[in-house]
């Protein structure tokens, strides 16, 4: 990994804390550059005088605090598995503009606003490794905090680990359902043949989280794809208590990669919302 070394007056610190920085240029999964908006996610963060576990506390956050991201990432840490690196961030506490360095993995990996001032932020908790009987996978949560920073509710659950390079959520309206009034979806998203892009999806009804279906999509450059779509009432135009999720899995069956001949195979799930409660039929 290239590094490049930034060198900071001795002033600058308190006495024994690092005088380098060192450039994180691993990828990670936040995508944060510098001047973006960025959420905390863990229930504490700690600000510090330097990007280092050794860095002195300056201060603490809160789950749903806003700040901006005003640096590069330096110094990477592994911490529950997570690896990520620090970036220096501005916010505000009161009416008092403060500035510190923070530990990527105790900030959300997106956050947004429905039409009523609800945030809705994603973030991993740690990473479980593999075992002999499953597969890496994040533990993750969605939290949902009123425009007072107060913690409304939260989901936990599991997110594969498969080599996905970026994340993505999107806070869609009611999509036609009743008694929803908004549905949040979280992706994983691939950088690369073979790795999947994962899916999450949450309904809101005002007061709950409720888990619906997930999708994926995956493929391999002449070889195979899959293709999961979810449709719901405004896209289907039908049934108003019907989802439906539709998938399509295409297999080369010629020995060439370059022109490749693919044998569909079609199939469909249904879903019935009765305005409480997701069954499948």
């Amino acid at each position: 990994m290239a590094v490049i070394c930034c060198l900071f007056s001795l002033a600058s610190f308190a006495q024994g804390e690092p005088t380098a920085y060192t450039q994180y240029e691993d990828y990670n999964l936040w995508n944060l550059n510098k001047a973006d908006t960025a959420y905390v996610f863990a229930e504490q963060a700690y600000i510090r005088s330097a990007p280092s576990l050794k860095g002195t506390i300056l201060d603490t956050l809160s789950a749903g605090q806003q700040v901006l991201i005003s640096s590069e990432g330096y110094n990477g840490n592994t911490i529950r598995g997570i690896a990520a690196p620090w970036h220096e961030v501005t916010y505000l506490k009161g009416a008092q503009r403060k500035k510190g360095f923070i530990w990527l993995g105790l900030l959300a990996l997106n956050g947004s606003r429905n039409s009523e001032g609800l945030l809705f932020v994603t973030g991993f908790k740690k990473l479980v490794p593999e075992t002999s009987l499953k597969s890496a996978y994040y533990e993750t949560a969605l939290k949902v905090f009123n425009a007072q920073q107060q913690l409304l509710t939260s989901e936990l659950y599991q997110t594969d680990s498969g080599g996905q390079l970026g994340t993505e959520s999107k806070l869609l309206g009611g999509m036609g359902l009743q008694n929803i009034k908004n549905i949040h979806r979280f992706g994983l998203l691939s950088g690369a043949c073979g790795v999947p892009s994962l899916f999450y999806y949450f309904a809101w009804n005002g007061t709950t989280l409720i888990r619906f279906p997930d999708k994926m999509s995956v493929s391999d450059a002449g070889v195979f794809y899959h293709e999961e779509t979810l449709l719901f009432p405004s896209e289907h135009r039908g049934d108003p208590t019907l989802i439906y999720k539709r998938t399509v899995t295409g297999e080369n069956t010629d020995d060439s990669l370059d022109e490749p001949i693919y044998k569909e195979t079609k199939g469909q799930r249904t879903y019935h919302w009765d305005g409480r409660t997701l069954l499948e039929r």
